[in-house]
């Protein structure tokens, strides 16, 4: 594999990414998300290919009041060149939570041509490298868990606050599954083809309630979630882990065939120890990279 892989080798050009213009509102994201599965979208101006920020699925959930895509996004984005390398991301991906990046023409730093994704980087270039480095040495042993009977309104809640991508749940037993963003988009879609005329029981003067039994959306302009559901309902049952002495190729592997951004790392006796996800990947990526220059 070569030293240094150009981004213009591996990042998604501009004609294939789903994009969101301005003026718009959020109804417009979630049906991208949920069409497309995607969770970070460029914003562009109404008729040109200028770039003015980004948005994601997390700011649905930082912001839960707010309906307008130029209050939703991100303006001050990190940006980077097709002529950058493949490192250049990756030291960026290393030190920030974001999962894309814009990449801009070489000659005019407005003009969007193209999206480097962590996943990217993870695919076409970490997997190949197969990085004999251990697990135990990446993974975040500070992870928040939680209950399989929580509500999920208030699950939402403490996934927001946790800044975590997503939650393993918990039973008198141990792990019975994991919980993200998805699963609550998911549940929103459900509500919406069942009963898309009905409104929020909360109070009318609480914009940032989640006390409601209707849809994801409703007239008052905040993000509700159902109450009547438990964390249980919802979460995803499935849950791949890894262990202390798995290798970073290894993990790399599964991730990508099952199509994860983290996994739980436990013991042998299945007590959770931490997550490792995308970002400890491209660290150990990072460092291992450099220790092969060095």
């Amino acid at each position: 594999m070569k030293d240094k892989i150009p981004l213009s080798e591996i990042m998604t050009k501009k004609d294939d990414l789903v994009t969101m213009r301005i003026p718009g509102n959020r109804d417009l994201l979630i049906e991208a998300i949920r069409k497309t599965g995607l969770s970070v979208y460029p914003v562009l101006k109404k008729e040109s290919d200028e770039l003015v920020g980004i948005v994601s699925r997390s700011d649905l959930f930082r912001n839960p009041d707010e309906t307008q895509l130029s209050l939703l996004m991100k303006r001050d984005v990190i940006t980077l060149k097709s002529s950058n390398y493949v490192i250049d991301a990756a030291r960026i991906y290393e030190e920030n939570v974001f999962q894309r990046i814009p990449i801009v023409d070489d000659n005019d730093e407005k003009i969007l041509i193209g999206l480097i994704a962590r996943n990217d980087i993870i695919k076409k270039v970490v997997l190949k490298a197969k990085i004999q480095l251990d697990v135990k040495n990446y993974f975040n042993p500070n992870v928040t868990t939680i209950w399989e009977q929580t509500p999920v309104n208030i699950a939402a809640m403490i996934l927001r606050v946790s800044h975590q991508k997503g939650l393993p749940v918990l039973n008198a037993s141990g792990m019975t599954g994991i919980i993200s963003q998805n699963d609550f988009l998911k549940v929103a879609e459900i509500l919406d083809s069942q009963s898309t005329s009905r409104t929020g029981h909360g109070s009318e003067n609480d914009s940032s309630s989640w006390d409601s039994e209707s849809i994801l959306i409703i007239g008052a302009k905040t993000l509700t979630l159902p109450r009547n559901m438990k964390v249980c309902d919802i979460m995803e049952g499935n849950v791949e882990v890894c262990y202390t002495g798995t290798t970073i190729h290894e993990v790399t592997k599964k991730m990508v065939q099952k199509n994860l951004d983290q996994m739980p790392v436990v013991n042998v006796s299945g007590e959770i120890l931490g997550i490792i996800n995308t970002r400890d990947i491209i660290r150990a990526y990072v460092h291992g990279y450099d220790k092969k220059r060095n």
